[in-house]
Formats: C-alpha cells, sequence, structure tokens
C-alpha cells in the first residue's frame, strides 16, 4: 500500500510538471507578435446606397494563450470611405448636418468618412502552431472613432461601440507570418467589410 501511494505521488507530479511545460511550450511556439495590414473595404447594412469602396489600414499586436489554438488580438485600423456617386449624398433631416443648409440633399464633392477602429479579439487558429499554415476564425469587441460632421457617415449617427469578427488564411515560409483575412466591422446601423493583406512580424 505505501509503494502504491509513493507511485500515485510521483505519477500526479510528474502529470502537473508535464502540463506546466506544455502550457510554456505551447507559449514558446506561439511568440507575441505584430503586424501591419492594408486592403479595400465596402459598405454594407444602413450605409450601402451611400457610402461605397475604401481603403483600411492598420496595425496589430498577438498575444498567445496557455491552449497551442488559441490568441488574443488587438488592433487599431484606420478606414476611409468613399460616398456614392462621388459628388452628392442625401441627408436626412438634412438639418443634422451643417453643411446642408437645412436642406433635404448637400454637395458634397469628393466626399469621404473617416473611422478609427480599435479591438480586442480571441484568434482561433486550426492548425497546431507548428504547422507553417492554417485557417483562422477571430471575434471580439470594438470601439471606435468617427469623422468630422460634415462628413456623410454623421447623418447615421453610429455607435461608438460595435463588435467584429471574420476569419483568415496564414502561411509562415520563414520568420514571418503572411495572411489574408474578412472582417466584418459592426458599426451600427450599419458595418463596413475590409479585406486586407498583413504581415506579423
Amino acid at each position: 500500500m505505501k509503494h502504491f501511494l509513493i507511485a500515485c505521488v510521483v505519477v500526479s507530479s510528474t502529470s502537473l510538471s508535464s502540463m506546466r511545460v506544455g502550457a510554456q511550450d505551447a507559449i514558446a511556439t506561439t511568440p507575441l507578435t505584430w503586424g501591419i495590414m492594408v486592403g479595400g473595404e465596402g459598405a454594407t447594412g444602413g450605409y450601402r446606397g451611400t457610402l461605397v469602396n475604401g481603403l483600411a489600414g492598420g496595425v496589430l499586436v498577438q498575444f498567445p494563450l496557455p491552449s497551442r489554438h488559441l490568441s488574443v488580438r488587438a488592433d487599431l485600423v484606420y478606414h476611409w470611405i468613399g460616398t456614392s456617386g462621388g459628388d452628392k449624398v442625401t441627408a436626412v433631416g438634412g438639418s443634422n448636418n451643417p453643411s446642408c443648409g437645412g436642406g433635404f440633399s448637400c454637395s458634397l464633392s469628393g466626399s469621404y468618412s473617416r473611422i478609427v477602429a480599435t479591438s480586442v479579439s480571441l484568434v482561433g487558429r486550426l492548425n497546431d502552431p507548428a504547422t507553417r499554415w492554417s485557417p483562422y476564425v477571430f471575434g471580439g469587441a470594438a470601439g471606435y472613432l468617427t469623422g468630422n460632421s460634415d462628413e456623410p457617415l454623421y447623418q447615421f449617427h453610429p455607435n461608438h461601440l460595435g463588435f467584429q469578427g471574420g476569419l483568415g488564411f496564414e502561411v509562415r515560409p520563414n520568420r514571418h507570418t503572411y495572411f489574408i483575412e474578412i472582417r466584418y466591422v459592426g458599426l451600427p446601423p450599419g458595418g463596413v467589410v475590409p479585406i486586407t493583406i498583413g504581415m506579423r512580424f
């Protein structure tokens, strides 16, 4: 009985040590990385018909978690979105937009809208970190700063809190990781959908 108890203690200690080492190995296999991304985007939801194609670019940092397939990602992205028609946008109530002079429409030649978005997301990588390629999904909470009151987006009175989520594919041929992803940026009453390519260091 005594030998049995000693054996149990040894096995338990070995298992706990292995779990700690495994968690440390997982973090060591997927170290903290940072990256850049750029791409194009379109508008959806309540913005469709007023806002059209635009550009997006930003930076990110990704923190590993003990689970080999999970990490936490924080990013900061600047969105520049054009206006449908390029020279005119129909305003809701007109008076909400100072440049409309109280009418129902206003001339916004070459107009655009800006969004600065920051988000914190959970990333799920489908393959093991040791694999040089993998699809992945991500999603989380986001906060937004919008442009001036004379920009078309202002007429929608967008929320400053929302969510983001999407999917992507990454490959690591060398020290750097290259990725392409599509995400939905929920900015009620609508959203934008950027498709970006990027690199993590």
